[in-house]
């Protein structure tokens, strides 16, 4: 929905768009790839989009050196380089992206009150597995305050790890990212809107509809997430993993239990639900600090 908003504001003022997308579903993600065809009728651009199943991240503890990848890499990472190379190929040096959605249309505890939303507690599930995984030294130091952290910052922390992720694969090709939602002013401002429109992002949601004359995100829309190809992707090298984790770096650091890991990791391929998030920051987390021993 943010990214969607954002090419609808561009193409209305940039005479040649060409938009990128990674298809998240199974297949041709058919409700999707539906949702997209109504936003590009309205660009008439051309389109590039790719299937996530056709670009797996690595699943993989032991890189090459050649094929290490920093700790804030993005499960997308392998499909998004894929997407700046097609950019890249064309001539193109820009890329708009609608980075900085959440955090314009983001909510305070008490303005939610009661009723939260899935992802919450799906957020709250993870954090509750991800703690599991911790010996009591790191739950101290998870847990304790940081005595030398910095001050605010002007653009907040989110946005900027977000834009991190994608800083290295845009640098390389030469490609520069625009990001108008992660503006400070525009944050500041959509602050001050009413929760009405702020909640559930209504206020991307109202401007779709008025610019497609339709509802293309409509309420309780089945979103696209990483859950639909992560659990697949783990399964397939669970041999491998299950392998490399004999010998654990963050276990040999005192972190977590290596017996609470491969305990969490038979769950992700038993049952495949909101475990596979703390895994998988685990497993990234892991393959850092193996490439920095």
């Amino acid at each position: 929905m943010d990214s969607a908003s954002v090419a609808i504001a561009v193409g209305k003022s940039v005479k040649t768009v060409r938009c990128g997308g990674i298809l998240l579903g199974d297949g041709s993600s058919p409700r999707q790839s539906d949702r997209r065809a109504r936003i590009l009728s309205a660009l008439n651009c051309r389109d590039h989009p790719l299937e996530m199943h056709t670009h797996m991240p690595a699943i993989d503890l032991d890189l090459a050196p050649e094929r290490r990848l920093p700790l804030t890499s993005e499960y997308c990472l392998e499909a998004f380089e894929a997407l700046c190379d097609s950019f890249r190929a064309d001539g193109y040096e820009i890329v708009w992206s609608g980075i900085g959605g959440d955090k314009l249309c983001a909510c305070s505890t008490a303005e939610e009150g009661g009723s939260r939303s899935s992802s919450s507690r799906h957020l709250e599930i993870a954090v509750e597995l991800a703690d599991g995984l911790l010996t009591n030294r790191a739950l101290d130091a998870a847990h304790s305050s940081f005595l030398f952290s910095a001050p605010l910052s002007a653009t907040v922390s989110t946005f900027l790890l977000a834009s991190l992720c994608h800083a290295r694969p845009l640098a390389r090709r030469g490609l520069w990212p625009v990001r108008p939602l992660g503006d400070p002013r525009l944050i500041n401002t959509a602050a001050k809107l009413p929760l009405a429109l702020r909640a559930g992002k209504e206020i991307f949601r109202s401007y779709l509809r008025n610019r497609l004359r339709c509802d293309v995100f409509p309420h309780g829309y089945a979103k696209e997430t990483f859950a639909l190809v992560l659990p697949k992707a783990i399964a397939a090298r669970a041999d491998t993993i299950s392998s490399q984790l004999s010998s654990c770096a963050l276990a040999d650091f005192g972190l977590v239990s290596r017996e609470s890991v491969m305990a969490l990791l038979n769950r992700v391929l038993t049952t495949q639900v909101a475990a596979t998030s703390a895994l998988v920051r685990f497993l990234w987390a892991e393959r850092f600090v193996r490439q920095l021993c």
